[in-house]
């Protein structure tokens, strides 16, 4: 694919003269893995509400799924899936599920259902255990790390297709997000992890592919070698977290 100011075009069309756009909304299927995560970031959040008799911050949901290096450490390491769903208010809620529906979609047309649903994981659990490593004792929850996995993953998936990725928008986002926990109390090693998991799961599925495979035939032979190789990243992210919770090292940044 030719880089284009709106989509992409492809080969063999730039060398006929007869240029045709695809813009990512023309590729694959409706994303229902993406509606999916929504679906359940909105009902974590209501049950925060709820169990918390209005404060986010309190209730079962709260004090049972956040991310805190202590309590991981003494087996709790399933908070290192459920902080991916719980959310810091409303406008943190919004703000992440918006961004969801802008990468998600791009990358489930690209690569198909099961593939993104590794790049997600990839960017969820390479947050948290970012944020196990070097910020341990610091309670820590949102979806941020596993969406700005999706964009991880959509910058890996450019570049595996020879796409130079300073030449589109990702390289501004992800500088802005990796800025923003700078000025705010938003996790830096939760973004930074986010971005690294994604990345590296989306690479590690391309190093298994042929050249320039139909998105529709991404998910329907089986796992093939490129998704047990995403898989055994996301286990290695899952180790390496609770590998961090253990050594319990001094927080950096």
């Amino acid at each position: 694919m030719t880089s284009a100011s709106v989509g992409f075009h492809c080969p063999e069309c730039t060398k006929s003269g007869a240029q045709k756009v695809y813009r990512a909304r023309d590729l694959g299927s409706k994303p229902t893995l993406v509606y999916a995560v929504i679906g359940l970031c909105v009902a974590a959040f209501v049950g925060q509400v709820l169990s918390g008799e209005g404060d986010w911050f309190r209730g079962s949901f709260y004090e049972n799924g956040v991310l805190f290096g202590p309590l991981v450490d003494n087996g709790e390491y399933w908070r290192m899936l459920t902080s991916g769903f719980l959310h810091a208010g409303i406008l943190h809620l919004a703000f992440n599920m918006y961004a969801l529906y802008i990468f998600g979609p791009a990358v489930q047309r690209a690569v198909g259902w099961g593939r993104t649903a590794l790049i997600y994981a990839g960017g969820l659990f390479g947050g948290s255990a970012a944020v196990l490593l070097f910020n341990w004792d610091s309670p820590t929850l949102g979806a941020s790390g596993a969406v700005l996995g999706l964009a991880g993953g959509l910058a890996g998936i450019l570049y595996a297709r020879g796409i130079n990725i300073t030449q589109t928008s990702l390289g501004g986002i992800f500088l802005i997000n990796l800025a923003l926990p700078f000025f705010t109390n938003i996790s830096f090693w939760g973004h930074f992890g986010g971005i690294a998991g994604g990345f590296i799961v989306a690479m590690a599925m391309s190093a298994f592919d042929g050249p320039q495979r139909s998105p529709s035939m991404q998910d329907r032979s089986g796992p093939s070698p490129a998704i047990v190789a995403g898989g055994l990243v996301v286990i290695g992210l899952i180790a390496l977290g609770v590998l961090g919770a253990r050594l319990a090292l001094s927080p950096i940044l």
